[in-house]
């Protein structure tokens, strides 16, 4: 076949095509109920079915057709998926695979039981301030490990995390980028009360614009998930972030979370501390020991591994005649 000629339905595959272990199947997946709806269409609960034992396991499946979507919209889909395949860490909301053959497109995830971070909070404002400082550390982690990629996940908040089995799990990764910094775009819309001061007058995204939208995750947390800068519209919200408005903490929090905060709000982004300064501090002031991360993340791979019935060797797709192609940028 000629490198112009286009490959149509129902062609007979001749070669074996290596398959990755997030390539899911459409019967392996069942939608259950509906969630709510997504940026890019329906995000329902359903069932996972693995291909080897045929176990089961409850997932977050977040539907797209193409044919309602934008390029921008497929794009941002597609480069979600991409982005959250390489990740393996228990404070990250785990990636099963894309079904991706036919329509509607599956991005399937892991079930978190609690929810969304700031509706948990808000079904629970009389949590302990030691459940809090615990919440914060392992969001310190699983934001260390976005960064040590390097990924900016370009959007933390309460509202793109979620809560399930006593852990936060960073989500949402629409927005993520890999690299240092990122120029954004000044005309599109952005969520003002989550950015540095840099981000604001600049629109340039980094590592430390992460740790600033940190920071104001941190206080959301404190705060029972209520949205930051209460009572302000957000111009007045960037007006005053700018002049060096900073919000309040409570009371009861100590001195020492309090200080790390005010860092990581520092004007300057280079005074600001890393994600893994923040998590080292944050261990040390709780005495929460730290997890052997290295050895989660690949026991999480290899479980992904076998469970769809594949091992470090080539493994092939159905060789039968295939209905579809995977979408451009998987």
């Amino acid at each position: 076949m000629k490198t112009k000629d286009s490959v149509k339905d129902d062609v007979l595959l001749l070669k074996a095509l290596p398959r990755q272990p997030w390539e899911l199947d459409h019967e392996n997946i069942e939608i259950l109920k509906k969630l709510g709806e997504g940026a890019f269409g329906e995000v329902s609960m359903g069932k996972l079915k693995f291909r080897k034992g045929g176990k089961t396991v409850n997932v977050a499946i977040k539907q797209a057709k193409l044919s309602n979507l934008t390029k921008d919209q497929i794009k941002e889909f597609m480069g979600e998926a991409r982005v959250m395949r390489q990740f393996g860490h228990p404070h990250v909301v785990r990636f099963y695979g894309v079904a991706a053959t036919t329509e509607p497109l599956y991005m399937v995830m892991e079930l978190a039981t609690n929810g969304a971070l700031d509706s948990y909070l808000k079904k629970n404002p009389d949590l302990a301030i030691e459940k809090k400082n615990e919440m914060i550390l392992q969001a310190a982690w699983g934001l260390e490990y976005l960064h040590s990629k390097p990924v900016m996940h370009r959007d933390i908040a309460a509202r793109n995390c979620l809560y399930g089995d006593g852990r936060v799990k960073i989500s949402d990764f629409g927005l993520t980028r890999h690299g240092l910094t990122y120029q954004a775009d000044p005309n599109k819309k952005a969520p003002i009360r989550w950015l540095s001061v840099e981000v604001i007058t600049q629109r340039l995204f980094s590592l430390k614009s992460d740790v600033w939208a940190y920071a104001v995750m941190s206080w959301e947390i404190y705060n029972n998930g209520i949205e930051p800068y209460p009572g302000m519209m957000v111009a007045e919200v960037a007006q005053r972030v700018l002049g060096g408005y900073r919000m309040e903490l409570p009371d009861s929090l100590s001195l020492e979370i309090k200080v790390l905060i005010a860092r990581a709000w520092a004007q300057n982004e280079n005074e600001r501390p890393s994600m893994a300064e923040i998590a080292l501090e944050l261990q040390r002031i709780t005495g929460i020991v730290r997890p052997d991360f290295v050895a989660m993340e690949a026991q999480i791979k290899k479980e992904l591994m076998v469970a769809n019935n594949l091992t470090n060797k080539s493994h092939v797709r159905k060789n039968k005649a295939q209905k579809g192609r995977l979408p451009k940028g998987m």
